[in-house]
């Protein structure tokens, strides 16, 4: 009589969810049978038909190689001070455990200012990372002008969500035995993070951190289609100008920066990050 209870629960859950996926679909107008439309066929004809050949004049090469270093540099120093700010925020975002002890040395009243701290800092990452990077470009291009400046501050509001969140669920993950010792060997909470929970989770912490880098250089070609700099700058430009063959160089370039920070990625992850036997799991996201 259990089985069968379960087994129509599952099916009544099967049904909702195609219920839910049909209904989005309808209500988004998802249709496969545009892309046979003739008026759409003949565009994009035109459009594939404009790509060809790319645009490789010495002129344009070397605004698109300025562009592209530029871009790169957006993401690198945007992740960098992602970390800076993560890191802290993530020690206050882990959730507090082992209560007795801890009232015990810092007192029931700094105990729940811990708490409070808790949640006021989930609450900061939760509204960094909710918030798009396009949203925050358009917010920091209003704040400081045009240019690579708001670029890096967008990617570093909103991997500052993502690494925070990333950081503190990995941090949780190490054996609370070992962090009770060290705070027992007269560790403040800041020491365990660096010689105990850092030291233990380094692997996933570096693989983390990588792949944030990658995202946000994938993110940096985009933030110039709102002003915030990097090669999306000029791709807006080719785009609104018809200039397609200027477009195909641009997407050509933009794929191989994404193949070759894809093939940075699994270099350290192969080289550095491949170690067995780490006492730490994946946290969730």
């Amino acid at each position: 009589m259990k089985h069968e209870k379960s087994s129509i629960l599952n099916w009544v859950i099967t049904v909702v969810i195609l219920g839910i996926v049909i209904i989005s679909g309808i209500d988004t107008n998802f249709s496969p049978s545009e892309f046979l439309d003739p008026g759409n066929i003949k565009a994009m004809t035109r459009f594939t038909g404009g790509l060809w050949p790319p645009e490789t004049s010495p002129v344009f090469l070397h605004t698109v190689f300025e562009l592209l270093l530029e871009t790169v540099e957006i993401s690198i120093v945007a992740t960098v001070l992602a970390i800076f700010f993560a890191l802290p925020l993530s020690l206050f975002a882990m959730r507090p455990r082992g209560e007795e002890y801890s009232r015990r040395v810092y007192g029931s009243a700094l105990w729940s200012w811990r708490w409070g701290l808790y949640y006021l800092s989930r609450g900061v990452l939760a509204l960094l990372r909710g918030v798009p990077e396009l949203m925050w470009a358009l917010i920091f291009v209003v704040a400081v002008g045009l240019g690579p400046f708001p670029g890096v501050l967008a990617l570093m509001a909103h991997g500052t969500g993502i690494l925070g969140k990333l950081y503190a669920e990995m941090f949780e993950s190490v054996d609370q035995r070992l962090v009770e010792m060290s705070r027992v060997g007269g560790m403040d909470d800041l020491k365990i993070l660096v010689m105990t929970r850092i030291p233990l989770t380094l692997p996933v912490f570096l693989s983390y951190t990588v792949f944030r880098w990658e995202c946000n250089m994938r993110s940096a070609t985009l933030l110039g289609f709102v002003g915030a700099g990097g090669i999306g700058t000029q791709l807006m430009i080719s785009m609104k100008l018809f200039m397609y063959q200027e477009v195909s160089t641009l997407i050509i370039t933009i794929f191989l920066l994404v193949v070759l920070v894809e093939l940075i990625g699994q270099y350290l992850r192969t080289r550095v990050l491949d170690q067995k036997g780490v006492p730490c799991r994946t946290p969730t996201s």
